[in-house]
């Protein structure tokens, strides 16, 4: 994965949970699929398993930078987990939350909504 300028952008400026939720619907333009999704919707249901989970999913990152793994895996959403708790994060809680909300609501699709 290479992180383009646009999506450094969208990061930094803490607009990535609203442009995932905003472009799902249109299959040509999602920012996640399907496994990225999972990892996402794990993460937020339980940000302190954190580690669990960048383990689980072989992201775990073994003295390097936060992060550093998962973009070489090329996981977008194992990136913005590895983040989580750092000085700069990928999502804030807002958009956590946000996110929570909408798998809970199924926003994701049925694949998503009963983890």
């Amino acid at each position: 994965m290479s992180l383009s300028n646009d999506m450094g952008f969208v990061m930094r400026s803490h607009l990535l949970a609203a442009s995932i939720i905003a472009r799902h619907a249109t299959p040509d333009n999602q920012i996640l699929d399907d496994s990225e999704l999972g990892i996402l919707q794990e993460f937020c249901a339980d940000p302190a398993k954190k580690d669990e989970l960048l383990r689980k999913n072989g992201m775990n990152e073994g003295g390097k930078p936060a992060g550093s793994r998962a973009h070489d895996m090329g996981s977008l959403a194992g990136h913005c987990v590895a983040r989580h708790g750092t000085d700069n994060p990928a999502l804030n809680e807002e958009e956590i939350e946000m996110l929570r909300n909408w798998f809970q609501r199924g926003g994701a699709g049925s694949g998503h909504a009963k983890l």
